[in-house]
């Protein structure tokens, strides 16, 4: 005797087939045939073969209904497809159920492949019942995530960028594709004096970035935000002001420099029939400007100060720091006084710009003379007592800031032998010339030339960044 299935009207042909799927789900397919092959195929008898989409397999029809038999009935399997054809003398109606329950259930494991720079995305589809509600915490755009893991690595935190619900009367079946959160893209762009324009693009969160934030927009990849951050970095992939300040660049460039006009005392000696006349005078070198070459050191700061540090730079080459900044504050002068002949006494100071002295007397012979009658103070001091005609001594200071030259002596006694740059002096009398201040020699010292601070950013929160130039040079003789 004929199985009928769900009712009386449908008839069991052979044993149904049984597909297992994935996570506890099961496939049912039942070939029937009807009672009444003619006629049932009618629309008006549809209902008598043809069970509701999602009516359960061990549900009984309506018309001519059957129970299930004792241990037939598999649980939550629901009628998805059916459909009917003629074989032979046969009309022949295919059942196809599959487990179909109230909460979502993944129809296969998840499809996961590598995207943009390397990122996941995650594909999973789930499937449960006509009706069933998604879950609240899975349809929330770039908020809602799952910590994806394959075999024993690090779970991977993805978002979910998209989902779409395919319903039937049958099943919901759930698609939601994920993307795993992170650095999609880097760019960078050299700019000018060793910056570098870092431009990193990340999804869903931003990342750690390196240096000063100087822009930062969002946008959309793949239905989810996206942040890209804009850095200002060094060529080392460091900030341009870590630590305060940063030396980005350096660079050597040919830059004007005027050597200072050499001021010295130098003695010419003149012998004829009449004698021997010694002239002492201001011998001036004038200053020449030249090219050298220097360092060039740019710095990128948080500070808006030049320090006194900036002066004694280390900018790492050859001759260690900077001695401090070329900036001469004062220039040589010449100072002379004695009794010109006819005894016409002349005291006389000039400066001269752009001038620094030699300490190095040229020409100038010591004499020790015996003791006599003449003396001499200088503003006050003291120079020499007891001294007799063609008596002469040097005087000299060479440190720095205190630079001086001098020459101290007395006529001889006839006053035709001693002429003080141009001016004969009156027989036996005291005399003095001196030159004075000034910078040092700059050849062979390193010096700092400029310091340059001038704003150069500002980042996304309003701070300020400032553009630092140093410029350095050992001077090279002239």
């Amino acid at each position: 005797m004929a199985i009928s299935h769900r009712t009386n009207r449908l008839k069991l042909i052979g044993t149904p087939a049984v597909e297992q799927l994935q996570n506890g789900r099961y496939q049912l397919t039942v070939n029937c045939t009807t009672i009444n092959r003619r006629e049932d195929w009618y629309s008006a008898n549809k209902a008598r073969i043809f069970p509701d989409f999602g009516s359960l397999q061990s549900a009984e029809m309506s018309i001519d209904g059957l129970a299930p038999r004792t241990g037939e009935a598999y649980t939550d399997m629901r009628l998805v497809s059916v459909q009917s054809l003629t074989q032979g003398d046969q009309y022949i109606v295919t059942l196809v159920y599959q487990t179909l329950g109230a909460s979502f259930v993944q129809v296969k494991d998840d499809t996961v492949a590598l995207g943009t720079n390397g990122l996941r995305t995650v594909n999973r589809v789930s499937i449960a019942k006509a009706g069933t509600d998604i879950p609240t915490d899975d349809k929330d755009i770039g908020v809602d995530y799952i910590d994806h893991q394959i075999d024993a690595e690090t779970a991977v935190r993805c978002f979910l960028s998209s989902y779409e619900i395919d319903d039937t009367d049958s099943y919901r079946e759930f698609t939601r594709n994920y993307i795993q959160a992170g650095t999609l893209s880097v760019s960078e762009s050299n700019e000018s004096e060793g910056v570098v324009k870092v431009t990193t693009t990340f999804l869903v969160t931003e990342g750690t970035t390196v240096g000063p934030v100087i822009a930062r927009s969002t946008g959309e990849f793949a239905g989810l935000k996206t942040i890209a951050v804009t850095t200002l970095q060094d060529s080392a992939g460091q900030s341009i002001v870590h630590s305060g300040a940063n030396t980005v660049h350096q660079y050597n460039r040919m830059v004007d420099f005027t050597y200072p006009g050499v001021l010295s005392i130098g003695g010419d000696s003149i012998t004829g029939t009449g004698g021997t006349t010694n002239l002492y005078n201001f011998n001036l070198e004038p200053p020449v400007q030249a090219k050298i070459e220097s360092r060039v050191s740019v710095i990128f700061q948080t500070s808006a100060d030049i320090v006194a540090g900036d002066f004694t730079f280390n900018d790492g080459d050859t001759g260690g720091a900077a001695s401090g900044l070329w900036n001469p504050t004062e220039w040589a002068s010449t100072y002379m006084s004695g009794i010109s002949w006819n005894y016409s006494p002349f005291s006389e100071t000039k400066g001269l710009r752009g001038y620094r002295i030699s300490t190095t007397l040229s020409g100038i012979t010591e004499v020790a003379g015996a003791a006599g009658d003449n003396a001499y103070s200088h503003l006050g001091v003291v120079v020499f007592t007891s001294k007799s005609p063609l008596f002469l001594e040097k005087e000299t200071n060479t440190s720095p800031g205190s630079l001086k030259a001098a020459i101290n002596g007395v006529s001889d006694s006839q006053g035709r032998q001693t002429i003080v740059n141009g001016k004969r002096i009156f027989g036996s009398t005291p005399y003095r010339m001196e030159i004075s201040g000034g910078p040092i020699d700059p050849a062979g010292v390193k010096f700092t030339l400029d310091v340059d601070l001038r704003p150069a950013f500002s980042d996304v929160d309003g701070n300020t960044y400032y553009k630092k130039t140093i410029i350095t040079s050992t001077i090279p003789a002239q």
